[in-house]
């Protein structure tokens, strides 16, 4: 019996110590983890409005870009849009337009000065000619958000890392009780024979 109950006991403390580190962090409301645009794929000389929230009320976002693709400029670059900055909202959010001159491909990242909480967003922008680099497209996804290419790498999903680990440790100790019940009947059986 003290075998059975300290085995309950055990598989009770692995499906809780396994939850514990999904909520010991302080994580993003859920949808936040990630800047969108209002257009994964546009043609050059379009803009797209560029949104995001999570930050602290009234904080500067720098607003930067990285390119691939497209035509290089006659120093061998892609130059992309000139980084700046805005200023989030009583609700710690902003939205801002962005003219896109260049063929390419683009990720758009928004970093607040003080929290320094980072949003990013992808976007393809075609040349005119079928392809984002006037190459084809380099294998390089198109999408609304980043959200939408799939959690990027190093992010967890800490509500389904929790879901996993309740569901691990209700099976645990399920198999647990199963296991005490079988022990306990064998043991009234072998009483009752003897």
């Amino acid at each position: 019996m003290k075998k059975s109950i300290a085995a309950l006991a055990l598989a009770g403390i692995i499906a809780l110590a396994g939850t514990a580190p999904a909520m010991a962090g302080t994580y993003p409301a859920p949808g936040n983890e990630n800047g969108l645009v209002s257009d994964g794929t546009i043609s050059r000389g379009e803009s797209i409005t560029f949104s995001a929230s999570g930050y602290t009320a009234g904080e500067t976002i720098n607003i930067s870009f990285q390119r691939t693709g497209g035509k290089k400029n006659s120093e061998g670059e892609r130059p992309a849009p000139s980084n700046f900055s805005v200023i989030a909202d009583g609700t710690g959010a902003f939205s801002t337009s962005i003219t896109f001159t260049d063929g390419g491909n683009y990720t758009i990242s928004a970093v607040g000065a003080t929290s320094g909480t980072t949003r990013s967003a992808a976007v393809v922008v075609n040349s005119g000619n079928g392809g984002g680099n006037g190459k084809g497209n380099s294998g390089f996804a198109a999408v609304s958000s980043v959200s939408a290419a799939g959690t990027a790498p190093g992010q967890a999903s800490t509500d389904s890392n929790l879901v996993l680990w309740s569901l691990a440790g209700a099976g645990a100790l399920a198999a647990s009780t199963a296991s005490a019940a079988v022990v306990r009947r064998r043991a009234k059986d072998a009483d009752a024979k003897a």
